[in-house]
C-alpha cells in the first residue's frame, strides 16, 4: 500500500468549503482526470477517469460524514481508503487534510507509474480545488 498526507489552507469558510468538496458530482471542475461522479444512493460514487488514455471505473462508499469536519471514503474493491478533514483557522480560512491509502497495483499492473501519478495528481487537484474556492470567496 501507498500513502498520501497533503495538507492546504484555504481562504474561504469551513462550511462552504466543506460544502464544496462534497459536491462530489462537481469533481471534474477540480480533478483533472476525473471524468464523471456519480451519487448512487445509501452514498456510493461511481468514478469514471482517463488516466493516459486508460479509462478506469470503479465504485467507492462514503462511510463517513461529519459535517464541517470530515468525509471518509472506501473503494469498493479495496483499491483506496480516504479522508478528508477540514479545520477552520479562522472565519476565512481553512485547513484542508487529504490522506489517502491506496494500492498501486489495483490500476492494472502500472504501480511504479501510478505512485508517480497518484502523487502529483493530488497536489494539482487540492491546487484546483483551492484556486476555485477563493476565486468565488
Amino acid at each position: 500500500m501507498a500513502f498520501i498526507d497533503k495538507t492546504r489552507e484555504i481562504a474561504a469558510d469551513v462550511h462552504e468549503v466543506y460544502e464544496a468538496w462534497t459536491a462530489f458530482e462537481d469533481y471534474p471542475k477540480f480533478m483533472e482526470t476525473v471524468e464523471t461522479v456519480t451519487v448512487a444512493q445509501d452514498d456510493r460514487l461511481h468514478w469514471v477517469a482517463v488516466i493516459e488514455d486508460d479509462t478506469f471505473e470503479w465504485d467507492a462508499d462514503v462511510v463517513e460524514h461529519v459535517p464541517d469536519e470530515k468525509v471518509t471514503w472506501r473503494a469498493v474493491d479495496g483499491r483506496e481508503t480516504g479522508e478528508v478533514r477540514f479545520e477552520k483557522l479562522a472565519a476565512d480560512k481553512t485547513r484542508v487534510t487529504y490522506q489517502l491509502e491506496y494500492d498501486p497495483a489495483a490500476w492494472e499492473g502500472k504501480a511504479d507509474s501510478v505512485r508517480h501519478w497518484m502523487n502529483r495528481r493530488v497536489d494539482k487537484d487540492l491546487e484546483l480545488f483551492k484556486t476555485m474556492l477563493e476565486a468565488i470567496a
